[in-house]
């Protein structure tokens, strides 16, 4: 008979786990050495991360299929395979194969996303008392991997190891988090489950695409998830444009790996104790604060304000797939967590666009204050839905 461990182990160790695998999060550091060598423009490489958050999505749906035929044990390290396959693939990259760069990053992001959906769905269900603190520290690990994977990886590139080495490097540490730390997500036999959450009750995935909450959330966590790409995917360009020194924009990504994770833990206690629509406002007013202070130090040329700016931007950004882990459980029941938590994952499909947006909008005015005015604009707009959703949900628990 299998062990299956206490939820306090399969929580750690599916923090340990999206630790590693958050490294695509990285993606302004791993991308230098092809600025640098092959000479790719912003433009193509904000494109790269899209795709690679465009794979996550798809890998999380695809993630919930296989997990739930053929459970955690399996679709991990089939996740863990593929995500490795992609960065081995990359050493084979030359100047004139930007082609295979996607090719690398869809396979990783795929991998990436079946791992995080089975992980998601394998923890979260355990903890139906305190699904958005579970939820927050998890993803804390996440978001805190390009502060740590990611100041790796540029030592590792600098040194004789070089990009290739790291890359290699980097596909190695992927699986094997993946085969070792799947062996701790044993779910718990069935009369165990039904004492440790609530009972499975809840919409299939048909039933949540036909609910208005569904929609509404959709839109404000693609908004938030826009934003936050945005930014991140092209945060160290954005803190040399501030008048960063290349040593300190390289720290930057690093820092806002950390407000980023800090966020995932302060937005899932928030939501614990207060619920969504608290959590969503203040996420939003964040999200409009930073925006704003990073429009106005990049016109003035302000380094430390536009890194702070930054920053609240990657703090504000950590609450939104906290908040969407938790609020599908609530909106929609436990009994297709799994499934149900790949579809509303999808708000990363239209976000993914924006780091291609950002890179675009730099590339044709030299600056990235037009893109930072468009995600403000749109999380106006969010904002509204925030008030429209509360009174959606208020609705519903009165009937």
């Amino acid at each position: 008979m299998e062990k299956a461990y206490s939820r306090v182990t399969a929580l750690a160790s599916g923090t340990a786990m999206l630790l590693v695998n958050g490294l695509i999060y990285a993606w302004s550091i791993f991308s230098v050495p092809f600025s640098e060598q092959f000479g790719w423009s912003s433009a193509i490489l904000g494109l790269c991360f899209t795709v690679i958050l465009i794979s996550f999505c798809f890998g999380g749906l695809l993630g919930g299929l296989i997990t739930g035929r053929w459970g955690a044990g399996v679709s991990i390290p089939l996740g863990g395979a593929m995500s490795c396959s992609g960065f081995f693939l990359c050493v084979l990259l030359r100047a004139d194969t930007v082609w295979l760069l996607y090719v690398c990053f869809s396979l990783a992001g795929l991998g990436v996303g079946i791992v995080y959906n089975a992980i998601m769905g394998a923890v979260v269900c355990r903890f139906p008392d305190k699904k958005g603190t579970a939820s927050g520290i998890m993803l804390m690990g996440f978001g805190a991997s390009s502060l740590l994977m990611g100041s790796a990886a540029a030592a590792l590139m600098a040194s004789p190891i070089g990009w290739k080495g790291t890359y290699a490097a980097t596909g190695a540490a992927l699986l094997a988090s993946a085969v070792i730390g799947g062996l701790f997500l044993r779910a718990p036999t069935p009369a165990r489950q039904e004492a440790d959450s609530a009972p499975a009750e809840g919409l299939t995935p048909a039933e949540v695409i036909r609910t208005p909450s569904f929609w509404l959330y959709f839109m404000i966590s693609a908004i938030g998830s826009a934003f936050g790409a945005g930014i991140i995917g092209h945060a160290r360009y954005i803190a040399l444009e501030a008048g960063a020194a290349a040593s300190l924009a390289t720290l930057t990504v690093g820092l806002i790996s950390v407000m980023n994770g800090l966020g995932r833990i302060f937005f899932g206690m928030l939501y614990d104790r207060a619920g969504f629509r608290p959590a969503l406002l203040c996420d939003a007013a964040i999200f409009l604060a930073a925006g704003l202070s990073a429009i106005l130090a990049l016109k003035a040329a302000a380094t430390w304000p536009a890194l702070l700016a930054m920053m609240a931007c990657g703090f504000s950004y950590g609450g939104v797939p906290t908040i969407s882990s938790a609020a599908t459980g609530e909106f929609f029941g436990p009994a297709w967590y799994g499934k149900n938590f790949s579809i509303v994952n999808m708000n990363i499909f239209p976000a993914a666009f924006a780091s291609a947006i950002a890179g675009a909008m730099q590339t044709a005015s030299g600056t990235y204050t037009g893109a930072f005015l468009l995600f403000m604009s749109l999380e106006t707009v969010a904002a509204i839905l925030i008030l429209i959703l509360g009174r959606v949900r208020k609705r519903l628990e009165t009937r």
